[in-house]
């Protein structure tokens, strides 16, 4: 008959457990932030997000990393919720990513049998106010620009006014409040991928999951890839750094307004195993039509 352990071993096995993960978790945070930073990059309120609504039981506080992509059509501005399938993603670069495409396609002749393959981590490069970002600002223009036009032929049509305010409206808010961090480019290889983008301050290295998809039917079927997910979505706060986020939290308990501008800037690292962390929160205080900056840094 086996011996049963009394309360107080348990307990103290419970410790010497608890002690131990909480040795690794350490050990792993001091490899990760050992040596320079993989990247090191200023954000704002554009990219780095307060939640909608905080839970009183709950007494931390992260920042949802807002991203996008491109979208294949090229009269479309980008969202910037849910997964995304950039024009970039084809079924060229699934292959380049070790989905074997014709196998997909050779699968089934008939839509309800098509077996997607399970996701797959990959390194994704995140462009910080680049070119893709710029791009995506000559697509709401260019938007704006066709619905004013339409307008133009009819002025007394409710819907085309709707529309156009609806695209003036988009184009304002991307200048202003919606995230410029767009993913442009996906690799099995770290190494590669740094080198091919070197700039530390405007290239994040990332991991994140992706997935096969498919259009059209039979012979005209044709894959392309999707990102589902980033591995690291949200980045903790420190108790010291969301002093002034608690201030902001306080005065507009609702959130920002879309059109409204970022209130803060977060320079954000990612280490050598691409783990994410806040070195320093900085607020934003308007001062009439110029943005300054408020000195109190809070590392």
């Amino acid at each position: 008959m086996k011996k049963r352990l009394s309360s107080r071993a348990l307990f103290a096995l419970a410790s010497i457990l608890l002690a131990a993960a909480n040795i690794v978790l350490l050990a792993g945070v001091a490899a990760n932030r050992s040596g320079s930073p993989e990247s090191l990059t200023i954000l704002s309120e554009r990219e780095l997000q307060l939640p909608y609504r905080l839970h009183k039981e709950d007494s931390g506080l992260a920042l949802r990393l807002v991203w996008r992509s491109l979208d294949r059509d090229p009269d479309e501005p980008a969202d910037q919720s849910g997964w995304q399938s950039p024009a970039w993603f084809t079924a060229k670069k699934l292959e380049a990513l070790g989905f074997k495409g014709a196998d997909l396609l050779r699968q089934s002749d008939d839509d309800h049998h098509f077996q997607e393959p399970l996701p797959r981590e990959v390194f994704l490069v995140l462009e910080l106010d680049g070119p893709a970002f710029q791009e995506n600002l000559r697509r709401a223009e260019n938007k704006r620009a066709r619905e004013q036009r339409l307008l133009s032929v009819d002025r007394a049509d409710k819907t085309l006014q709707a529309n156009y305010d609806r695209a003036s409206k988009r184009l304002k808010s991307e200048g202003l409040s919606r995230s410029r961090l767009f993913v442009i480019d996906a690799g099995l290889d770290r190494i590669k991928l740094r080198a091919r983008y070197p700039d530390r301050g405007r290239f994040i290295l990332v991991k994140g999951l992706v997935r096969a998809g498919y259009r059209g039917k039979r012979e005209k079927r044709e894959l392309f890839g999707i990102i589902s997910a980033l591995s690291t979505p949200r980045i903790q706060v420190t108790r010291k750094q969301r002093a002034a986020l608690d201030s902001l939290l306080a005065r507009e308990p609702n959130g920002r307004e879309e059109l409204q501008p970022p209130r803060y800037t977060v320079r954000l690292a990612y280490g050598n195993r691409l783990e994410p962390w806040i070195v320093e929160v900085q607020l934003i205080e308007p001062e009439g039509d110029s943005i300054g900056k408020k000195q109190a840094q809070l590392r």
